[in-house]
């Protein structure tokens, strides 16, 4: 098996798992927006056994359940946005056989911006919501990992954007 069959491969699985990442944050923005929108308009009250513990348990009043709900919902679409972003290079990085490709370099150069902004969008609106309820010290949304993970990225697309310039040489074309 060539090196290149084995970087496919592990295409197609970072494919598969990105695809499940997004339908996982799909669903938790869906579950977590409902519940808020079914506790903010009443249709679910605090009197329901699960929220009364879990009000009781963590001292908190329906607002601030409403908020955390809202920060998870709004966490799992800035996380999920990149996860399409990614899904989407894995699935044209395998329609063009090889990672090597300046529109390759050009989706992972576009993937590492939107992880850095989205994260800082996502850190700055998390942040809000736990200060507007008034508990800030519960809120342990950190993304700086995401932060790098996107400098990673640019990186990597001059890498990948040097391979497609080495790979045009090697076919013997010009740039």
């Amino acid at each position: 098996m060539s090196n290149l069959e084995k970087i496919q491969k592990g295409m197609r699985v970072l494919q598969i798992l990105s695809k499940i990442i997004l339908i996982f944050a799909i669903v938790g923005v869906a579950i977590a927006s409902i519940g808020a929108t079914l506790l903010a308009s009443d249709v679910l009250s605090m009197e329901n056994q699960f929220l009364h513990c879990l009000s009781v348990t963590a001292e908190m009043s329906k607002g601030q359940l409403v908020g955390i709900l809202t920060a998870a919902a709004a966490s799992l679409l800035f996380g999920g946005i990149p996860t399409a972003f990614a899904y989407r290079y894995f699935t044209e990085e395998l329609k063009e056989g090889t990672p090597f490709t300046s529109a390759g370099a050009d989706r992972v150069k576009q993937l590492g911006i939107i992880t850095i902004v989205l994260s800082v969008i996502s850190v700055s609106v998390t942040d809000f919501i736990y200060e507007r309820i008034h508990l800030s010290s519960w809120n342990m949304f950190d993304d700086g990992g995401s932060i790098t993970l996107g400098i990673c990225l640019l990186l990597l697309a001059m890498v990948i954007r040097y391979g497609a310039e080495l790979e045009q040489k090697a076919k013997g074309g010009k740039m």
